[in-house]
């Protein structure tokens, strides 16, 4: 099986653990399905240069470039990951090779502010012979324009996210909070994460020590997820964070705001608590409950595996797309 992958977001030279999670499915569903070969095609939204600054001109150029590789090469199937990379599929004259669209958040929910990308990828999606989605919020955007849905959140590595002993933290006068992500982007919602840690340390008298997860080495990732007491995130939107699901397994607390499907992930965790609103005191509450062990429930790592979120549970999801779209040709 010969897949042509086509993505914005993929680690290179210039940004090691840019899109990482594209390539950790990718090199997941190699590992437990050996006749699928892959090639890449990297829409660098900077150009050569190595800059990310999101340039329209190397999407112009993939139409014709992505366009040649189809007739060149004989690929059975075109994945493609964030909707705007789906770009070429509007060449009336590009070869029908079936495509799949796996959506990311930002390229179909308009609060996070792409509302042109949000335009074209609806037209892209009417093109493509399925759209992967990450949430039933997506999902239900993304039926108006499909021809078929599936609902496949990005997988986590359990074998190398996995668990260590920090203790108890209703023992402790201080903690280490993550922030996961980059505090400039709008989207994350930092300044809510600064309210809340302020609330927090008012109201309980609990110290907070900041952590930005934000251009880090999977190993610094992994490191910085198992010494950590707890992670808070305030975002505004979200499709299917990896974060809060490596958080998991590596039975991190986590406290977020009711973004993609964070509350269906969290349900019924042990020490994680996701909360219907943007305000400070109610999240700063919930991050003491967390903090006092007083909700319970199944570990981290258990819910992850009930859902069906580790790589070989989704890569095989995947492979059995793969399989179906290609016997519908």
């Amino acid at each position: 099986m010969k897949v042509l992958l086509v993505t914005n977001m993929y680690p290179c030279a210039k940004k090691p653990y840019y899109g990482i999670f594209v390539k950790e499915q990718e090199e997941a569903i190699k590992r437990h399905h050996h006749d699928v070969e892959y090639n890449i095609y990297f829409i660098q939204g900077g150009g050569d240069d190595g800059k990310y600054s999101k340039s329209i001109k190397n999407y112009i150029k993939s139409i014709w470039k992505i366009g040649r590789k189809l007739k060149e090469e004989n690929y059975d199937l075109v994945h493609v990951h964030y909707g705007f990379s789906g770009l070429f599929l509007l060449n009336p004259f590009r070869k029908k090779t079936p495509a799949i669209i796996t959506l990311h958040g930002g390229d179909i929910q308009v609060e996070q502010g792409k509302k042109l990308q949000v335009w074209f990828t609806k037209q892209i999606l009417k093109r493509a012979v399925c759209a992967v989605t990450l949430n039933d919020r997506m999902d239900n955007i993304v039926k108006k324009y499909a021809r078929k849905t599936v609902e496949i959140p990005c997988s986590v590595n359990t074998d190398f996210f996995c668990s260590k002993d920090r203790g108890a933290m209703k023992d402790k006068d201080e903690i280490t909070v993550i922030f996961p992500g980059d505090k400039t982007r709008n989207v994350k919602n930092y300044p809510l994460f600064s309210k809340v840690v302020k609330r927090f340390y008012e109201k309980y008298n609990i110290k907070v020590v900041e952590k930005e997860m934000n251009n880090l080495s999977r190993e610094q990732v992994k490191a910085l997820l198992q010494h950590s007491d707890m992670m808070l995130m305030t975002s505004f939107s979200e499709g299917s964070p990896q974060a809060v699901k490596e958080a998991l397994s590596c039975n991190l607390p986590v406290v977020s705001t009711n973004v993609g499907d964070v509350a269906h992930v969290l349900d019924g965790v042990k020490g994680c608590a996701c909360v219907d609103s943007f305000d400070s005191e109610k999240i700063a509450d919930a991050m003491y409950r967390c903090f006092s062990e007083n909700i319970d429930g199944v570990s981290g790592r258990e819910k992850l595996k009930l859902m069906g979120l580790d790589d070989h549970s989704v890569a095989d999801k995947l492979y059995s797309l793969y399989n179906l779209i290609i016997s519908e040709k």
